[in-house]
């Protein structure tokens, strides 16, 4: 394995990409910061980085990245390595991100909080403004948890059947049915 410590120098495609993970993560609530970490780690070579090594290649400070990564590590996107005879911890992106993201029990979790939400204003008078839009937001959370489980076994399906030497993944779903052609 290529020494953690060993600061890698991000390609000018690499930083921009990072940077775009840094707005796309910024954009849906989280940090810029981690956003640009959790890119980091998924394009440099190798792919498991000091905290040291991580902050001089994306030239930033050590302190920001280790609240990022702590971050990161919170929600199961990079994990901590420990590794022998190295003082610090290093990190990589996490391979079983997906499945802590998508997970049953968080939709579950948001829509019985969005059950108890409404249960307090459905006999408001007047009527709370915002109950509509609480209505929509428990019937999609209770939508995700009836599809979600289908939804990541067909994923897990589809990936158990593409090599880990392809390049990418096929966008076309291995389950739907064979487009028709027009005649």
């Amino acid at each position: 394995m290529s020494d953690p410590g060993t600061t890698s120098v991000p390609t000018p495609e690499q930083r921009r990409l990072v940077e775009e993970f840094g707005l796309f993560l910024e954009q849906q609530g989280g940090t810029r910061m981690s956003g640009r970490i959790a890119g980091w780690l998924l394009l440099c070579t190798p792919p498991v980085q000091s905290l040291t090594a991580i902050s001089e290649s994306l030239t930033v400070s050590k302190g920001a990245a280790s609240e990022a990564a702590r971050l990161l590590v919170q929600m199961g996107i990079l994990e901590r390595v420990s590794e022998p005879g190295r003082r610090g911890d290093s990190y990589r992106a996490c391979p079983q991100a997906l499945d802590r993201i998508l997970r049953v029990e968080t939709a579950t979790a948001l829509r019985e909080l969005l059950d108890r939400c409404l249960t307090t204003v459905t006999d408001t008078d007047p009527p709370q403004p915002n109950h509509a839009l609480l209505r929509d937001l428990r019937d999609f959370h209770a939508f995700l948890e009836r599809e979600l489980p289908a939804l990541l076994d067909r994923w897990q399906r589809q990936r158990a059947n593409v090599s880990p030497s392809s390049p990418t993944t096929p966008l076309r779903d291995a389950d739907a049915a064979p487009e028709q052609e027009s005649a």
